[in-house]
């Protein structure tokens, strides 16, 4: 993958900076390789390893400060969900069928079925 000046915005980067983040491109490229590898294409998680090792490359995040990020958001996420399975709940007992519950939260009807407990 060739690596286009305006990928980069506003960051400038050494000829060795610039050598290694092509490499690292490639890498991100081959983990995330698409739809033409019988893969769902996962566009915006690419976007998000380049911003990361962009990042990390020039020294405005570091590896433990990235993985303290990613720790706090599932948390969140846990939480989240925590909140989300009591609504499911509280909408289900007031009458609500799992079919109209999934269709309103975008949860399958499985994963609905599973925070009522069934």
């Amino acid at each position: 993958m060739t690596m286009q000046p305006y990928e980069l915005g506003d960051t400038e980067l050494t000829g060795d900076q610039r050598e290694a983040f092509e490499r690292m491109i490639d890498m991100i490229a081959a983990r995330y390789p698409g739809r033409g590898h019988g893969q769902h294409p996962d566009e915006e998680m690419m976007g998000e390893a380049m911003s990361g090792a962009l990042m990390v490359l020039v020294g405005d995040a570091t590896l433990e400060g990235l993985a303290q990020e990613w720790s706090r958001a599932r948390v969140a996420e846990r939480e989240a969900m925590g909140r989300l399975t009591g609504a499911v709940i509280a909408t289900a007992d007031a009458g609500v069928a799992e079919t109209v519950i999934a269709e309103r939260t975008g949860l399958n009807r499985r994963s609905v079925r599973l925070a009522l407990g069934k």
